[in-house]
């Protein structure tokens, strides 16, 4: 998620249409493993062992299983895992605990690959490095593979693809091929570039395999869901706040100038900038429908390739630092009901990190013992599955 919050404002290249070429028509998808309603772990490790912070344990897995979410996404750097060879043999061991700690509680696990921006751009634009990283993903699907089965794991080939200067529609199938060599059963998600966004997912060519799922990333619009984030350039978006959920120009003019005023008068093009990016998504008018016809555009997708595929989100989330709570409740209302009357599972994002479901009370990145999962939000991305009571620590 983090990757892509911070790519907002690049633009981003577009692949002409073939006009004329036949449709690729694929089987019906009847994946391995159903991933209906999970969540992620926003914990990405950089060395190994990792910081502290970044450690998972036992109680993080049964906490999120007493919350009733059915699955996990684990998110895996290669960087640590690579050797010269592939897979190293020598840090291989944390992936293996991280993904049996999940598993032992029950629950299926996504083992989701998730570079850093800049390994993405120098493997995806570079033949002999992208060369390498197949290697690694078909040696780490192999050592996935000898530990769990299919009802137990599913392997994601890459989070939010992007920054490529060579074609995602020939890279992917190589890395769907070197994967599918090693887990001939398991259930393998592929995503369009574009860093997970719907539009580059719909510029996908599909491959000829029934046991896969398509994914994609959603946020939008992201001048709801990242409002008061820290980690972004320019640094308004620190200061954004009380951005309104559903949007119109109407609801919109009379809240833009406490708004604005919250944002720094220097550098001097922040002001106006707040301004237009508000105006535009009053205009925009997003609500339960916008977001209804953005997802729609994947069903079309589907539906042009013979209306077999699945498809699977891969993140949504809202952040919570400066956003109404009952804007967001009814923001993440509608776009899991979105998906879910479309048949697309989910992954929320995220678990206890700079997303969260937890409440404010919270302490980030802390241990499960000191959470507070927030029941509304509970029944509101999981209804009449939500544990109840005591069920819910």
């Amino acid at each position: 998620m983090m990757l892509v919050s911070l790519l907002l404002l690049v633009p981003v290249r577009t692949r002409s249409s073939e006009a004329g070429s036949e449709v690729q028509q694929v089987p019906p998808a009847k994946p391995a493993l159903v991933l209906s309603r999970g969540i992620c772990i926003d914990r990405q490790f950089r060395t190994i062992p990792p910081e502290p912070i970044m450690r998972i344990t036992r109680e993080d897995i049964q906490l999120i299983k007493s919350m009733g979410f059915e699955f996990v996404k684990l998110i895996v750097n290669p960087e640590p895992l690579l050797s010269d060879n592939g897979l190293s043999d020598v840090t291989r061991w944390y992936l293996r605990e991280i993904v049996q700690r999940v598993v032992a509680e029950g629950l299926p696990v996504v083992v989701c690959i998730h570079p850093e921006w800049n390994f993405k751009e120098r493997t995806l634009s570079d033949a002999d490095a992208f060369s390498r990283f197949v290697r690694f993903l078909g040696q780490t699907g192999e050592f996935l593979a000898a530990s769990w089965g299919p009802k137990q794991l599913a392997l994601q080939l890459m989070t939010e693809p992007g920054g490529n200067t060579l074609d995602w529609n020939e890279l992917q199938p190589r890395m769907w091929q070197a994967a599918r060599r090693a887990m001939p059963e398991h259930t393998l998600i592929l995503a369009g570039d574009q860093v997970g966004k719907i539009e580059g997912l719909i510029t996908t060519k599909p491959v000829n395999d029934d046991n896969v799922m398509y994914s994609f990333t959603f946020y939008d619009p992201f001048v709801l869901t990242l409002q008061g984030a820290e980690w972004l350039t320019p640094g308004w978006w620190s200061h954004l706040g009380g951005v309104p959920y559903p949007a119109s120009p109407e609801l919109l003019s009379p809240l833009m100038p406490g708004m604005i005023e919250k944002i720094p008068a220097s550098p001097d093009d922040w002001r106006p900038t707040v301004q237009r990016v508000l105006k535009a998504y009053g205009e925009e008018r997003w609500n339960r429908d916008r977001i209804a016809a953005r997802v729609q555009k994947l069903v079309d997708w589907n539906n042009s390739h013979g209306g077999g595929l699945k498809i699977w989100c891969a993140e949504f989330g809202c952040y919570q630092r400066t956003i109404d709570p009952e804007a967001r409740y009814r923001y993440l209302r509608d776009v899991r009901e979105a998906f879910e009357s479309r048949g697309i599972g989910w992954a929320c994002w995220s678990y206890n990190e700079t997303l969260t479901v937890m409440t404010p009370q919270r302490q980030p990145f802390g241990p499960a013992s000191t959470q507070s999962p927030d029941r509304k939000l509970l029944e509101v991305l999981l209804g009449s599955r939500t544990r109840s009571g005591s069920d819910v620590k």
